[in-house]
């Protein structure tokens, strides 16, 4: 049982006429441009909070006051992950807010060889810990287009073979900034976008 910290995303009423609709679109991607199952990546992201409390303690019954630490402690970051289609887990992004590496764990943190070695990134995001142009760019460039090019590799595909890109309506992944980028950039990889309310 859990208690209720914020109101649900509202579902849209038409859900499932927009689920069945991006479904067909991807449908005749994949079919359009034969693209295999390794090469449709679907990401998305999520808070972590530094601390958790709860809010709830053990304390004797019919106290009036109940103290517990860390019930104000807001500091978090994001995990940006991804999975292939074919059951594939990339390396996950981590943002972090601040301007400078103080902001990240420290390289003496236990097993931050390891982490490097596959691949994972950690970012600051400046005023915030969500995902921006630049950690988004990152992403991208350190993540998913490796993640293509080995895939295209084994598969002795064509470097310019047509990759899928799923991701949700977030501002950042919508904007126009985002998707001049990608189309200049990667032209191969296309972007597929969640309806919003549905992910």
């Amino acid at each position: 049982k859990r208690k209720a910290t914020r109101a649900a995303q509202k579902i849209p009423r038409d859900y499932e006429e927009l689920l069945r609709h991006s479904f067909l679109r991807e449908c005749r991607l994949i079919r359009d441009f034969v693209i295999p199952a390794v090469l449709r990546v679907n990401i998305d992201q999520t808070q972590v909070a530094m601390q958790d409390t709860g809010g709830a303690t053990y304390h004797p019954m019919g106290a009036k006051q109940v103290a517990v630490h860390g019930v104000d402690e807001k500091r978090a970051f994001t995990i940006l992950a991804g999975v292939a289609a074919d059951g594939t887990l990339l390396p996950f992004q981590a943002i972090y807010k601040g301007y400078t590496k103080a902001s990240l764990p420290t390289s003496k943190s236990p097993r931050w060889d390891e982490a490097e070695k596959l691949g994972f990134r950690f970012n600051w995001g400046g005023h915030t810990y969500w995902s921006t142009q630049e950690t988004m760019q990152d992403y991208v460039m350190n993540i998913i287009v490796p993640h293509f090019a080995r895939a295209k590799d084994d598969l002795k595909l064509d470097a310019a073979q047509e990759c899928i890109l799923q991701l949700d309506c977030w501002s950042v992944h919508r904007s126009d900034e985002f998707r001049a980028w990608m189309e200049a950039t990667y032209p191969w990889i296309m972007l597929d976008y969640v309806p919003g309310g549905c992910t």
